[in-house]
């Protein structure tokens, strides 16, 4: 179907998105302007107007001493010195202040106007050295002014000044000089007199009155106060001009020269300051140049009340201060209240709103009055990209294993920033606090040793003593010696037992406080350093290396190594001030324009409160605070994380409790089973009492003995070996969890495992199998999950915990203002979706965000559209019409019309993403973003907008628009499908006929249509089978029941039930149903992209509520209308003629059923009969039988007879039953009530479509199709071409507005000037090469669109260009603009004033004559110079000489009007005087358009004109001969100038002046507009640095000549691809001249000269191939007369052309001898050519022709024979002999006879116009003159053998006689008596 549009050839002349605008022109330069003249010529007053008006900064001698005093800087308090003690500022001072000035950011922003400099002193730099540092300046000058001024006048106009001496101020002539006062009123008086008395005449009364007091004033007051300056005397200011002149206008000049003309304006200094003034901004206006830009402070009244607002109404109230007009307020900004220079700094504070201020129509928020005050001079450094970037303050916490590291380093990485990883930092001192604890633990525990072997000597002591008493006590050695040994074996160990447990204890309890209280351990660890260990055995005589001591030591020892350190708070916030500040000293080189702070991520900083008060007290809060949380599933991805980092302990764990617990189910098992065998064995054992009783004893004394590990000891003593292992891997592994926690937590780097790890995994397999044995297995558990066991519950009570601390610490985060919180969910996201979430929270601040619309919102409209109000009712301007449409639209409406709409105008954009739908939104689901409404269908979509607007929004290229899609409603029968399938066709998309896919849907099942009619047609089937049913074979029934039972067979579907009763109930459809049919139109390829035209849907409302439902919006429905008779005249002949159809049917039906019965009764009746005979037959044969035996046969006749009146009886005629069948006129009365009902069943559901459609906001158009089709649907396409024709602009809006509106907002750069200009886009792309001019006579009408301004020229344009904006703004972007020039020569009554006058009204360019220009000198500037010498030429009666009139006219071409659009010269030059005059004031036009006219239309002109109403009522001189006169020295003037500028500039174009005015005024726009176009195009590529034609350039042959290229006027195209030297100097023209690099070069045809514009670079040095050879080398091209003045040179090969002997492949023939009019001189050799061609063959490639050499034989030379010196024989053969036989062959085979003529004399008539007709000696015309006569004798000729054979013997009637019999018989006899040679 569709193919996808092409792409645009063109982009956009403008940048789409705003932002980009911006930061375009935040890296654009400012506009800089340098100021030239002569001194006094007003250079400074100039300045300061351009400067305050075009904001710029001034940069003049005397600002700059007043800046610098003013601010007390170096050089200030140095000028402020000398100033005091009456010296004069040196020059070296002054330009040292200057250029610091030229480097200061307030001129890099807002650009400079430079005035006084160059200056005339020398002191310091001279001449050449200034205007060096003009050219080298950062900010190069865009604009050279040069204010022009004769001497004498500027002397006049310095001796002219007066100052006040008290003030001051200086008074120019004009203003203190009684005359000149006098004058002015005597001149007022008499104006005032010839104007009629109006309001405005009193008004200017009432301002003369006013000056005349004023005047009074000065000549009473102040006149006499004034006093002449020094250096206003005339002979100083001579000097100073003649200064100028000697030492700085040589260098100016220079410098002018190499400026671009387009910027280089040269001024008429005689004219006052205020109209230079108004020249120059409405040149640069012209030429698109925008202003600086403006910075506004927004300050009111009321800034006391705004502390404490909220964001929102803050900057509604800031939006609205110094309104740039009504619905134009200020707009946020992405730095929302953050001041930019802080954030530059890398801080973000907020603004305050005393320091706001508007930039680019944005409203910006500065923190303190310093960082406002940088802002003001230059705010492009802090707007610029990537700012606003966030300064990269992070502080990012979380569980371990929650990804924080990983996410720190790629925060890092996208803001190139640096992670600090607190554990890292810290472990340094994690170090030093170890070493400490272990010193501190030593000493400890030394202490605790000692008390210990002390208590333990003790006891010994005791023990002793005890058993000394006891040996007194019993008095026996032996036993005295075994009892103490006895009591110490069983009381030592007690003792020990208990001194160990208390050591144990004291050393846990040690550990345990300093892990709860870290204060206690630091004061700990300092008394233990204070501790003096060498003192301890001093006191105590136990040595240190005493076993128990060192025990002791070593316990203590390992368990501080496992105990963690905790570092005091403050030591974390001091390690990373140190370690911030060190950042800062390298932050600037992470990218340009980096802020030395921020650019840190802080990672494993823990999250407790203590360090937060820390890093408070300290000022080092982040920005950011990141917590990655994992609640879903209570933590289960964190957990799983850590049971997999330390799966091998915690297994070893797990399987060590479930061996334990089936070791112990398995002792308990084997207790219980040896119980009961114990039982039993005492029952069998009871006989003997003693065995049992010693049995008893022994099994009882074994229990005991083996109680306490029988089951370990008895079973599995194997096994006691695991037992012992497993502990010792429990001890371990709790360790190794407890310091793989801590490690974890800041390293996410695997190390190599140590060796108690490589022990673990031993002992894990060894486990494995021990549980494999026992069968015990683990615990199973999902993928990505863990085993939920008791060993986890460690790892869930650290994730609580650090819930807890990140609870309390939130609020505590929170209290911060500053401080942004932002909590990540790490369950299925990616390290890259959080690092997009992290800077998506980063940069929330730094967005602009939307807000839903609110009542505040809608009281701004109120009061917008009030003032709107007003502004129209004091506007003049506006006409009634427009004011009475707006009235009568509501307010409303109105305000939805001027509402700045967004990106997709009124409908949803939220379905336009996701579903590529245009829904018209809601107003009432209304949002604003970015000061501009978006509506929404609903408010979900509204919110999901709000969550991420940027989604949803236009960004560097506007919206793509959905294909177009188009619903056709109508009555039955109006056409819907016809139009449909037309618009589809042409439209080039998808037809789709609802009711037609319904029966497709259904006709699958049943393989037929479905409907009323298809009905009928089955009842009369059936009707026709019950009729049939009799008569019909078997096999036709059965096939046809098997038919039936099929169709029965095949069930429909509830959906296709549902369509089936649709279309014969008209019952509506289920949306489920239509899901499956409609959806897919909208949603599915390749409808979605292809659009399509809908027929006949939706029908009912509930279809129409169905689309709303599912958001199914067509861009528009159309409704076709007509009456109902105009439906019945369309269908009732067509449904007529149906019926007829079916009436034929049904009667051939039943003839074929009445024939088919009888054809079956014939055969029934056969068979009967054949039946009937059968039972005769064999009746017969009984009777014979019955005869042989005597029998009766009388009843033989009888039965014969019997056999026809049985078949008469069994086989009855059926009789014919009539049925009423219906007539033709009750059928037209039945179709045409079914019509009308049909008509009033769509009516109603149309009229309730259109209602539901209304509420939906779905557009409609109502098309009346009474007409014939063609023209309906040419009026469906016109109601929908602009839909169609602007689908690309379809979200686009424009807003008309004022244009003194338009340039406020240019002026304060609220919006950006388009790069239009003053272009108007639609006549630019219409081909309009010539740029009108504005002024208050030829009115502008802007238009905003987007953020740029355009401008047109009529109101037709700017709706044009409304309905589809991108359709302009893709074009060419607009050449530079070239101010017109062109000239009108002609004779009197020509019409060149009439065509130059409507050049001037149409393009607003200036139509200047000589006396025009006269004129306006003698009117301007009367008391110059050549004002006087003007005047007194004119009043002694004699002509202005042309060397006045051209002075005259080249201060005329100053004007502004001439320097933007241009100038018409009307009817000048006309002398070689005024043309020499004019070339040598470089006066050159583009064109000059001679109207060549004859003298008699000069004169009947003439007469008309002296008949005319509108004659002049003084004389004139118009008689005939003085116009003859006239035109008879404008002739004779014409001739000399028309070849001068046709040879010099080739400009000189002739038009027949006899054409009407408007002929003749086409010709000369088209040519201009055609040379204005080659201009603009190479000045276009001259400036880009490509080639660039130089046709009509209006270049001269010097010019030409001198600007040459390396190949001279050879073709360089040629020379490299073919080697072939083309001159093309033979051609004056430059048609195929170009310019590359500043020199010309010519080509030989159009071909070469579009290869080196294209690429000149190959064909120019160093890369072309082939260089021109010398010029020497050169082939010289020689005339007869060089040839005989190189006597006695000889010619080379002998005088035979080298061309034809080379390229006859030096045969023997190919030796032609030459011709000495070719001749060539070549490398000092003379050759002659057999003609020209071979003679350019050589001249382009002489290389190949040149060294050649002649053969030894050659041919006899022959000299030329004169033909008629020849032999009558050889005559003929050498010169008529081929003519004559080719004559005589065709007059024998033609043998001709002229009637009326003889045989001889025809024949010899056809020769001599044979021979005539064919002389190749003859010029064209006489040959084919003489081949129309032999044509014509012959067809005389052949009238005799015609005639002879149509004219029979027997007379024929006129109509039976050949057509042209007659004719040629009239021909033949109007023959006789006629000449054939007249």
């Amino acid at each position: 179907m569709a193919s996808p549009e092409d792409e645009q050839p063109y982009p956009f002349v403008d940048i789409y998105d705003e932002d980009e605008a911006d930061r375009a022109f935040l890296l654009s330069k400012p506009t800089c302007f340098v100021i030239l003249g002569k001194p006094g010529v007003g250079k400074k007053t100039l300045a300061k107007k351009i400067a305050q008006f075009w904001k710029c900064t001034l940069v003049d001698a005397f600002e700059l001493i007043n800046e610098n005093v003013t601010a007390e800087t170096e050089y200030g308090l140095k000028c402020k010195d000398l100033l005091y003690q009456g010296q004069n500022v040196p020059e070296e001072l002054v330009i040292k202040m200057l250029m610091i000035k030229l480097d200061s950011p307030e001129i890099n922003h807002f650009g400079y106007v430079l005035c006084d400099f160059p200056s005339l002193s020398e002191d310091f730099m001279s001449t050449p050295e200034q205007i060096d540092v003009i050219k080298n300046l950062k900010l190069k000058p865009d604009f050279l002014i040069n204010i022009k001024c004769p001497n004498n006048d500027l002397c006049q106009r310095i001796t002219g000044q007066r100052q006040q001496p008290d003030t001051g101020h200086i008074f120019k002539r004009e203003d203190w000089d009684p005359d000149i006062i006098e004058k002015r009123k005597k001149k007022k008086k008499e104006l005032r007199k010839g104007e009629e008395e109006d309001e405005e005449a009193e008004e200017e009364e009432e301002e003369d009155e006013s000056n005349e007091v004023a005047d009074q004033i000065m000549l009473t007051e102040i006149l006499p106060t004034l006093v002449q300056r020094p250096e206003d005397f005339k002979e100083n200011a001579q000097k100073r001009i003649d200064l100028y002149k000697d030492t700085l206008l040589r260098p100016l000049e220079e410098l002018m020269a190499e400026q671009d003309s387009q910027y280089l304006f040269e001024l008429d200094g005689n004219k006052n300051a205020d109209e230079l003034f108004k020249v120059i901004i409405t040149r640069l206006e012209s030429m698109g140049q925008r202003y600086g830009a403006l910075i506004t402070k927004l300050q009111s009244a009321d800034e006391e009340m705004l502390d404490g607002l909220e964001n929102d109404e803050l900057f509604r109230i800031l939006a609205s201060y110094k309104l740039v007009g009504p619905r134009h307020r200020w707009r946020r900004s992405k730095w929302g209240r953050a001041c930019p220079v802080a954030l530059k700094d890398g801080d973000i504070i907020m603004g305050t709103a005393d320091n706001a201020v508007s930039f680019l129509g944005k409203m910006y928020l500065l923190s303190t009055e310093e960082a406002l005050k940088q802002f003001m001079l230059n705010p492009r450094s802090y707007l610029l990209p990537p700012m606003p970037l966030p300064p990269c303050k992070v502080l990012v916490v979380g569980p371990p294993f929650s990804g924080k590291t990983t996410l720190c380093e790629l925060l890092a990485n996208h803001y190139q920033g640096k992670v600090l990883d607190m554990d890292a930092l810290l472990k340094m001192h994690y170090e030093q606090a170890r070493i400490e604890l272990i010193e501190q633990t030593r000493a400890e525990a030394i202490l605790v040793g000692i008390a210990r072997v002390k208590e333990k000597m003790e006891i010994e002591q005791q023990l002793k003593e005890q058993a000394e008493l006891y040996a007194q006590e019993f008095g026996d050695s032996e036993e005295e010696e075994e009892i103490p040994t006895e009591e110490k074996s069983s009381i030592l160990p007690s003792v020990s037992t208990i001194t160990s447990a208390k050591e144990d204890s004291t050393i846990k309890q040690g550990s345990v406080i300093k892990e709860e209280d870290e204060t206690e351990e630091m004061s700990s660890s300092q008394s233990a350093e204070q501790i003096d260990i060498s003192s301890v055995p001093a006191e105590s005589e136990i040595p240190l290396d005493h076993p128990d001591i060192q025990e002791v030591v070593q316990s203590a020892l390992e368990a501080a190594m496992l105990s963690p350190i905790t570092l005091a708070p403050e030591t974390y916030v001091d390690v990373l001030e140190e370690t911030i500040e060190e950042l800062q000293k390298t932050n600037s080189s992470r990218y340009p324009g980096a802020a030395c702070k921020g650019g840190w991520v802080v990672d494993n900083f823990p999250p407790l409160i203590e360090h937060w008060i820390a890093l408070l007290e300290k000022g080092l809060l982040p920005d950011i605070v990141i917590c990655l949380k994992n609640v879903e599933q209570n933590g289960k991805l964190i957990l799983h994380r850590l049971y997999e980092a330390h799966k091998e302990e915690i297994d070893v764990q797990i399987i060590q409790r479930l061996i334990d617990d089936a070791l112990k189910k398995k002792q308990e098992e084997e207790e219980a089973k040896r119980e009961l065998q114990e039982i039993l064995k005492l029952q069998a054992e009871e006989s003997a009492e003693d065995r049992e009783s010693t049995e008893f004893l022994e099994g009882s004394f074994g229990i005991e003995r083996g109680q306490p590990g029988q089951g370990d000891f008895s079973k599995s003593k194997q096994k006691e070996t695991s037992g012992e292992t497993v502990q010792l891997v429990d001890q371990s592994a709790e360790a190794q969890v407890s310091t793989d926690s801590t490690e974890q937590e800041s390293k996410t780097e695997s190390t190599e495992p140590p060796e108690s790890e490589k022990k673990s995994v031993s002992q894990y397999e060894h486990l494995k199998s021990i549980a494999s044995e026992l069968g015990v297995t683990m615990p199973e558990y999902p993928e990505g999950g863990f085993p939920d066991v008791v060993e986890i519950e460690p790892f869930k009570n650290k994730l609580s915990q650090f819930q807890n601390n990140w609870q309390k610490l939130e609020a505590h985060v929170a209290e911060a203002p500053l401080v942004q919180i932002t909590e990540l969910e790490i369950d299925e996201q990616t390290p890259e979706k959080l690092l997009n979430k992290s800077v998506q929270a980063m940069q929330q601040t730094f967005k602009y965000h939307g807000w839903e619309l609110s009542p505040e919102d809608d009281d701004e409209e109120q009061e917008d559209l009030q003032a709107e109000t007003e502004a129209q009712a004091e506007e003049e301007e506006e006409g009634d019409e427009e004011e009475e449409e707006e009235e009568e639209e509501d307010e409303e409406k109105i305000a939805e019309r001027k509402r700045h709409m967004g990106d997709t105008k009124h409908f949803c954009p939220v379905i336009l993403k996701e579903n590529f739908i245009l829904y018209p939104g809601n107003s009432e689901n209304a949002a604003k973003y970015r000061e501009k409404y978006y509506y929404f269908s609903t408010p979900e979509n509204r919110d999901k907008f709000l969550e991420n607007p940027k989604e949803y929004v236009s960004h560097n290229e506007p919206l793509k628009a959905p294909p177009i899609r188009i619903c056709l409603l109508g009555p039955h029968g109006t056409g819907k499908t016809v139009c449909a399938r037309w618009l589809a066709d042409k439209l080039n998309i998808f037809h789709i006929q609802f009711e037609e896919r319904l029966q497709e849907l259904v006709m699958l099942k049943t393989g037929k249509r479905v409907g009323p009619e298809e009905e009928e047609e089955e009842e009369e089937g059936e009707g026709t089978q019950e009729l049939g049913e009799s008569t019909i074979p078997e096999s036709i029934v059965i096939s046809l029941e098997q038919t039936k039972y099929r169709l029965k067979d095949m069930l429909l579907t509830d959906e296709e039930e549902a369509i089936k009763a649709n279309i014969l109930e008209n019952e509506p459809i289920p949306m489920e149903v239509l899901d499956n049919i409609v959806l897919d139109w909208w949603m599915k390829e390749p409808f979605r992209s292809t659009g399509f035209i809908l027929d006949g849907f939706p029908r009912i409302g509930e279809e129409v509520q169905y689309l709303g439902e599912r958001s199914l919006f067509p861009d528009i429905v159309v409704c076709l209308e007509t009456e109902e008779d105009d439906i019945s005249d369309r269908l009732l002949m067509k449904q007529v003629l149906k019926w007829k159809e079916k009436q034929a049917k049904k009667m051939e039906k039943k003839k074929q059923i009445k024939e088919m019965k009888a054809k079956v009764r014939v055969k029934q009746i056969a068979r009967r009969r054949a039946e009937l005979l059968t039972e005769q037959t064999r009746r017969k044969l009984e009777n014979e039988a019955r005869k042989l035996e005597g029998e009766d046969e009388e009843e033989d006749d009888d039965e014969e007879e019997d056999i026809e009146a049985i078949l008469e009886d069994e086989f009855p005629k059926e009789e014919e039953e009539e049925e009423e069948e219906e007539q033709e006129t009750e059928a037209i009365e039945r179709l045409k009530t079914e019509i009308a009902e049909r008509y009033e069943t769509d009516t109603a559901n149309m009229q309730t479509v259109q209602e539901e459609l209304e509420k939906l906001l779905i557009p409609t158009i109502n098309l009346p199709c009474k007409r014939k089709p063609h023209i309906v649907r040419y009026q469906l396409f016109k109601k929908i071409k602009d839909l169609v024709e602007n689908r690309e602009s379809i979200f686009e809006k424009c807003y008309p507005l004022s244009f003194l509106l338009a340039r406020k907002m240019i002026v304060l750069s609220y919006k950006h000037p388009s790069n239009f200009g003053q272009w108007d886009p639609i006549k630019l792309s219409e081909g309009d090469a010539i740029k009108p001019f504005r002024n208050d006579d030829t009115p502008c009408f802007p238009v905003i669109h987007r953020n740029c301004i355009y401008f047109f020229t009529s109101k037709e344009n700017r709706e044009k260009f409304m309905k589809n904006p991108l359709k302009y703004l893709r074009q060419p972007k607009p050449k530079p603009t070239v101010p017109v020039k062109i000239a009108i020569v002609g004779p009197s009554k020509s019409g060149k004033t009439t065509v130059a006058k409507k050049f001037a009204e149409t393009y607003g360019l200036l139509r200047l004559s000589m006396g025009d220009a006269i004129r306006s000198i003698l009117n301007n500037q009367p008391e110059t110079e050549l004002a006087l010498v003007l005047k007194w030429h004119l009043h002694k009666g004699l002509t202005a000489p042309d060397e006045l009139a051209l002075r005259a006219l080249d201060i005329a071409l100053m004007d502004t009007v001439c320097n933007t659009s241009g100038v018409v010269l009307d009817g000048y030059p006309v002398t070689k005087k005024q043309a020499d005059l004019l070339e040598e004031m470089k006066i050159i036009p583009i064109k000059i358009f001679e109207l060549d006219i004859d003298i008699k239309e000069v004169l009947r002109r003439a007469l008309l004109d002296k008949q005319s109403p509108n004659r002049p009522p003084y004389p004139l001189h118009d008689s005939s001969h003085i116009i003859s006169l006239k035109n008879s020295c404008y002739r004779a003037q014409t001739d000399e100038i028309r070849p001068f500028y046709e040879e010099q500039h080739q400009n000189w174009y002739v038009l027949d002046g006899s054409h009407s005015k408007w002929w003749i005024w086409n010709k000369i726009l088209l040519e201009t507009q055609a040379v204005t176009k080659k201009i603009q195009l190479y000045l276009e590529r001259i400036r880009q640095g490509k080639a660039a034609s130089i046709a009509d350039m209006c270049i001269t042959p010097n010019e030409l000549l001198s600007r040459l290229g390396e190949f001279g006027q050879y073709c360089p195209v040629s020379l490299a691809e073919r080697e072939e030297l083309i001159d093309c100097s033979d051609s004056p023209s430059l048609k195929f001249a170009a310019e590359f690099r500043g020199h010309y070069y010519k080509m030989a045809g159009q071909k070469e000269l579009d290869k080196f514009l294209k690429t000149p670079e190959l064909y120019v040095p160093p890369l072309a191939p082939y260089p021109l050879p010398l010029l020497n080398n050169l082939p010289k091209r020689l005339t007869v007369a060089d040839v005989k003045a190189l006597f006695p040179m000889q010619a080379e090969l002998q005088g035979f052309c080298p061309v034809t002997y080379l390229d006859g492949k030096r045969r023997y023939e190919a030796l032609v001898p030459g011709n000495i009019e070719y001749a060539v001189l070549y490398r000092k050799k003379l050759y002659i050519f057999e003609n020209e061609e071979k003679l350019q063959r050589f001249m382009r490639k002489p290389e190949k022709y040149w060294n050649l050499t002649l053969p030894h034989k050659l041919p006899p030379l022959k000299e030329p024979i004169v033909l008629t010196a020849l032999p009558l024989t050889g005559y003929l053969e050498q010169g008529v002999a081929t003519a004559l036989i080719k004559a005589m062959n065709a007059v024998g085979c033609l043998k001709p006879k002229f009637p009326y003529l003889s045989v001889k004399r025809t024949a010899l008539l056809f020769i001599a116009y044979h021979l005539k007709a064919y002389n190749p000696n003859s010029p064209n015309y006489i040959r084919k003159k003489y081949k129309m006569k032999l044509e014509r004798f012959i067809d005389h000729c052949e009238l005799l053998p015609y005639l002879g054979i149509k004219m029979t013997k027997k007379y024929k009637e006129p109509q039976n006689r050949p057509i042209d019999f007659d004719h040629k018989l009239q021909i033949f006899l109007s023959l006789k008596d006629v000449d054939p040679l007249a």
